[in-house]
């Protein structure tokens, strides 16, 4: 096995058994360690006396004194600092304890690192004369409180520890006491079962470690970036999410562009919802303010603030006018309470909780903070834009339509600011997002293929587009005449900016599996890429004013979000925000390739694969395979609910391919998705598996799984129905009957309206029980683990029930875990962290007949 450590076999010693102990056993004693001080530490004055508790101080209270968390001990890197002295980690072969010269209380501290590369229960023992604390990854796990006088034999002090795959850190903190002890000595054993090989546990003191749970749930991530109107100052926004119990926390940094030094930060402020002022160098944001939520403007050359708008606790959202002297927000009005716990569901929508709720539209004046309600009525009125001028917005009405796809039509409309005056600049089914152009005579739009009658189709005949493949239009107001801009471009778009100078629009587009940039050129008609340094580009933002740079943040495949600086044209790339930099230095990863193949048609199928961190082309390894299958590609962005560098540094070879459907890969990839509900994916999913593991022979093929979520989840059933090349199968949040999908989730029959277009359970049921898992159930070939959130309103968590139920009818290897209180998604902390590690336990059981941890989070029990 490649190791990543740095000193490995060296620092553990086997030893042989000595009377007492369990021949069951192997035994390690741990020798060699990191070691910090020791430092003097003084009793407190009055230490004779009791406190306020009546508590009398305890010599082993003297270990509470220069206390620090140890977090990564390195050699060589300081850990704190006594007196201007700066305490360092020293590494110690044999070591046998710290010196005791002088007679002054001493404590000291000694670190090392345990890698197992297995879930198994492990017992540390302590024998020593000496008070001590040990913790193991930050948990204190055993204690010492008596300091033994030198005549007395050493205690023996041991816990059970139950250790995950992955790298450990053990500290012990320790206190000479010269009152009554010569000698500071500590010997620390690890034990563990017989049945686990000695190389099971390895012990080193390298700080380089596998991406863990820690490293996917913990840490600080750049979440925004933007730009003041002038580029003479950039924004960033993150959030720092902290164990054990996830609480988190977002702030903002605003530093000058030029050199970089930080002017604001709004961090402990609780200040959320910011934006950058149009015209000055000044944000808003929201914030409390005696017990009234607020919207304040902070300028910036003298960090002076003022109230913009004096109550703000009911605004959803607000924009400024391009001309900076007023802001349009939106305030929710509630409907009629029910109290009688009846309620007369009008249309499908009306099951949203939130349905009934009305957004409308108000002004603020900037100058003299009045208000004036622009919108009124019973549909919600959802502002789109500001006219570059200020004198008119343009903003949309939703209102059902169950006579045509895809049942809800838009209204968009224009409203003069001064006059009142409304007029409709369209009234269509297929709707989308609008911007005005600089001079405010067109619109960039953004939606379904499908719209403007079709104008942005590029498909045969035959083909139903797949309207979440999303096409940008340019529309002129004055002729109502829409010209498709992306029509013969691949990948579909995000979001978009039209720039005031160079006749240009930048585009945030999803091209295959990556978020891009691109320029697109309005009168040569053209798109050229930016080129980011990102994989996945979450957002960008350019100065108004000078249009001279453009900002944006990212992920990419094997590193957390970053943020970057380049010129309008692509060139340049600087990097300016690195947030996790320190808490992934140590991380090590498996190298990853692309690898694609053809499907039975002869059309390529991209897939990529991650290896573990100690990938020996010459072991076996189990596999996994992920797929999503719907609508949307599997990006390769970091972290993640599904996160393949994690499954990687667990042991696992990770295949993601990217079957047909998905958006991003051109209109006629995208609208296979289109009534197809897996024919098409499985077929594929299970001939790239195989082609697969004959292209890698360390591919254990008698050992692979797949899993899926949501409509992967859907195919992940489904599979389990058509092929036995897969040991196990993981599911979350997946559809078993495409029937009760469709009429029960909150959004199944609009999912439908694309997924299933024209065919519904009545007159196709070959797709809704053929294609349904649940209706194959008696085919299914592996043990299937079923995932839900009993509060899922996408996918109810009835789809895992009745498959569940079926299965345990049909005698068929199967297990059901549902995440209570949680949605679709799940977001609780310690809840997500449970459901990771069961997905991991599981594939460790099928994959590499490991069933230990599987027991230990659900042991057998007998109702």
């Amino acid at each position: 096995m490649k190791k990543i450590f740095s000193v490995v076999l060296s620092t553990v010693l086997f030893l042989n058994l000595t009377a007492g102990e369990d021949s069951t056993k192997n035994v390690i004693l741990i020798n060699n360690w990191l070691v910090a001080g020791p430092v003097t530490v003084k009793k407190p004055a009055f230490f004779t006396e009791k406190n306020v508790k009546g508590k009398s101080f305890k010599i082993s209270d003297l270990l509470k004194q220069h206390d620090k968390e140890v977090k990564k001990p390195d050699e060589g890197k300081t850990f704190l600092s006594v007196n201007d002295s700066g305490i360092k980690w020293t590494a110690k072969k044999d070591f046998k304890g710290f010196s005791t010269s002088g007679k002054d209380f001493k404590k000291g501290w000694q670190a090392v690192y345990l890698f197992n590369d297995r879930f198994e229960k492990v017992t540390l023992k302590i024998k020593t004369r000496q008070c001590f604390e040990l913790y193991i990854d930050g948990k204190k796990r055993l204690s010492n409180t008596s300091c033994i006088k030198k005549d007395k034999n050493p205690a023996d002090k041991s816990t059970p520890v139950y250790l995950e795959r992955g790298k450990h850190l053990i500290v012990i903190k320790s206190l000479f006491n010269p009152e009554n002890q010569d000698n500071w000595s500590l010997e620390a054993k690890l034990s563990f079962d017989k049945k686990y090989p000695h190389n099971s546990i390895l012990i080193d003191l390298s700080p380089k470690t596998y991406m863990d749970i820690n490293h996917l749930m913990n840490g600080t991530r750049l979440t925004g970036i933007s730009t003041s109107y002038d580029g003479k100052y950039i924004l960033k926004e993150y959030k720092k999410i902290v164990p054990p119990n996830g609480k988190s926390e977002s702030w903002f940094e605003i530093s000058e562009t030029g050199n970089g030094n930080i002017i604001y930060t709004s961090e402990y402020a609780n200040i959320y919802d910011v934006k950058w002022s149009p015209v000055d160098n000044a944000v808003s944001f929201k914030a409390e303010d005696v017990d009234k939520k607020k919207i304040f403007l902070l300028n910036l050359n003298n960090l002076s603030k003022k109230t913009l708008l004096e109550n703000a606790g009911d605004v959803n959202y607000y924009s400024w006018s391009p001309t900076g002297d007023f802001i349009i927000y939106s305030i929710d009005e509630e409907p009629k309470k029910d109290n009688d716990g009846v309620i007369h569901v009008l249309n499908p929508m009306d099951r949203w909780p939130w349905w009934r709720y009305r957004g409308q539209l108000y002004k603020c004046n900037v100058a003299y903070g009045t208000t004036e309600r622009l919108t009124y009525g019973y549909l919600s009125n959802n502002l789109q834009d500001i006219r570059p001028d200020g004198k008119k917005i343009l903003f949309s009405q939703s209102v059902p339509d169950f006579k045509k796809r895809p049942y809800t039509k838009q209204i968009m409309l224009e409203l003069d600011l001064q006059t009142f005056v409304i007029d409709t600049v369209w009234s269509q089914n297929y709707g989308g997002s609008a911007q005005y152009s600089p001079d405010g005579t067109k619109l960039l739009v953004t939606g379904s293929a499908s719209m403007f009658d079709g104008a942005g189709i590029n498909l045969p005949e035959k083909l139903i587009p797949n309207d979440y493949d999303t096409q940008a239009y340019i529309f002129d107001l004055k002729t109502k005449k829409a010209e498709p801009v992306t029509r013969n471009f691949n990948p579909s778009v995000f979001s978009a900016k039209w720039l005031k100078k160079g006749k240009g629009i930048i585009f945030r587009v999803e091209d295959k599996t990556r978020n891009k940039l691109y320029r697109y050129d309005i009168e040569k008609k053209t798109f050229a890429d930016l080129k980011a340094k990102v994989d996945m580009v979450s957002g960008f933002d350019i100065p108004s004013s000078t249009e001279n740079f453009i900002v944006y943040y990212g992920s990419s495949m094997q590193y957390p979000s970053t943020g970057w600086k380049c010129t309008i044209t692509g060139t340049g790339h600087k990097k300016i925000a690195d947030p996790e930099k320190e808490f992934f230095a140590d991380v090590v990863f498996g190298k990853t390739e692309n690898w694609n193949f053809k499907n039975k048609y002869g059309k390529t199928i991209e897939g990529r694969v991650y290896y573990p961190p100690d990938y020996d082309e010459n072991k076996k390894y189990p596999v996994i395979v992920y797929y999503y299958g719907g609508t949307s590609p599997t990006g390769r962005s970091f972290r993640g609910r599904y996160p393949k560098n994690l499954f990687a540094a667990q042991g696992y070879i990770v295949y993601v391919l990217q079957p047909s459907g998905a958006t991003g890969f051109g209109q006629y990839f995208s609208a296979l998705h289109v009534n197809d509900w897996g024919k098409r994916v499985a077929d594929e999913i299970i001939k790239g598996t195989k082609d697969f593991l004959k292209a890698h022979p360390s591919a254990n093929a008698k050992k692979v799984g797949c899993m899926g979520a949501s409509y992967g989840g859907f195919m992940t059933m489904l599979l389990t129905t058509k092929t036995d090349i897969f040991a196990t199968a993981i599911e979350h949040a997946g559809i078993s009957s495409i029937a009760s999908y469709w009429g029960q989730g909150y959004w199944g029959y609009l999912y439908s309206s694309v997924a299933s277009a024209g065919n519904f359970p009545w007159n196709n049921k070959d797709l809704y029980c053929g294609q349904s898992p649940l209706f194959n159930a008696d085919k299914v070939k592996v043990p299937l683990l079923l995932l839900h959130g009993t509060s899922d309103t996408n996918v109810p968590t009835g789809e895992s029930i009745q498959m569940f139920t079926a299965l345990k009818l049909l005698g068929k290897p199967v297990e059901l875990v549902e995440i209570k209180g949680q949605n679709h998604h799940i977001t609780d902390y310690k809840k997500r962290i449970l459901w990771q590690k069961t997905i991991l336990a599981w594939f460790d059981k099928w994959l590499k007949d490991q069933n230990e941890w599987w027991n230990y989070l659900y042991p057998e029990e007998n109702l």
